[in-house]
């Protein structure tokens, strides 16, 4: 038998095999923002932004004073009412979207397109429709800047604001209905009856309340026109805009929070920022590696005791861990010298 140097085998034809296993993966939600723009009007057009169509978003509209001409994106173009009105956008039907109105300061009334003609408010009333009595429906109103009052068409007369506050109706606390607030520019002061009386914002600034969070309450905000940024109380500070732009804040795209939006008259552009939440497609597996069961070993018919392996390659005895094992014919590993079938015999 030829020695062979060098060469060891323990568990001779035993092959480990590695397999791949998926590690669990997880994706997590980003919030990413987006940004567009829309031409839609001109300049002296009013921006009048509503749901006019029932499908949860405000949708992009104008009022143009010079015609009494409605031009509503996605919609219809209406002429509804004449230069001098001040257009109202609101669900005074309870049907879900938000009917054509204009309030004509000149004589004190309310035109509503597929409604009634209600002579509510005069010369110097700001209007002020909302949904004040929980009735699922906007109620026709005015605030008046000269004393201060509110009035509200099926409601009592209310004394809430000074000469010079802003109205700023809106679901601050949560209810099935819109509260009676003022923001109040020369100490930056928000007024919500009902609720709190606290400081946000600076004289000059514009008011943007609106649903900011994802829920059914309003938060206070204000867009400073000097430099462009939305001040979200409770949220973020947000830089959209720019000096001659109006604000309009709402959910245009359908998502759960109001969107930062701005009209610019110069141009009759809608700029339009928003975030959306979205979870990317989980990652590919990562293999992990593990050990699967051995193969089972080739074991050559010779020696039947034990598992050795046939050649090639050619062992000795020193190459195997056994000794006094039985040996058949042909023994290919000349591992019985002297034939007496006992293979590797111990002196």
């Amino acid at each position: 038998m030829t020695m062979k140097r060098g060469f060891s085998l323990l568990g001779a034809g035993l092959l480990a095999v590695v397999g791949l296993v998926a590690a669990p993966e997880t994706s997590t939600a980003a919030t990413v923002t987006k940004t567009t723009s829309v031409v839609w009007g001109q300049n002296g057009d009013v921006p009048v932004a509503a749901d006019f169509t029932g499908d949860g978003k405000a949708d992009i509209a104008v009022f143009r004073p010079s015609n009494g001409t409605w031009y509503v994106r996605g919609g219809s173009t209406v002429r509804w009412g004449e230069p001098g009105d001040k257009p109202v956008a609101a669900d005074f039907t309870g049907d879900g979207k938000a009917d054509i109105a204009v309030f004509r300061p000149s004589n004190g009334t309310w035109y509503v397109r597929g409604g009634s003609t209600v002579r509510w408010g005069s010369a110097g009333d700001v209007p002020v429709a909302a949904n004040y009595l929980g009735d699922s429906r906007a109620e026709v109103a005015v605030f008046r800047p000269s004393n201060g009052t509110w009035y509200i068409q099926g409601a009592a007369a209310l004394r809430w604001g000074n000469p010079g506050d802003t109205p700023v109706q809106q679901n601050y606390l949560g209810t099935s209905a819109a509260e009676i607030a003022v923001f109040r520019p020369s100490n930056g002061t928000w007024y919500v009856r009902g609720g709190s009386t606290f400081v946000y914002g600076q004289n000059a600034d514009v008011p943007v309340a609106a649903r900011y969070t994802g829920t059914s309450v309003s938060s206070a905000a204000v867009w400073r026109p000097s430099s462009g940024v939305w001040w979200i109380r409770g949220g973020s500070t947000v830089t959209w805009g720019v000096r001659g732009d109006t604000p309009m804040a709402g959910n245009f795209l359908g998502t759960s929070v109001a969107d930062q939006v701005v009209f610019r008259p110069s141009n009759g552009t809608w700029y339009l920022r928003w975030q959306e939440t979205t979870t990317p497609p989980p990652p590919s597996p990562t293999p992990t590696p593990t050990s699967t069961p051995t193969s089972s070993p080739k074991c050559d018919p010779s020696y039947p005791t034990v598992c050795i392996a046939p050649p090639p390659p050619d062992l000795d005895c020193a190459d195997i861990p056994y000794r006094n094992f039985t040996v058949r014919a042909p023994d290919p590993h000349r591992f019985d010298n002297d034939g007496n079938g006992i293979g590797c015999e111990s002196r």
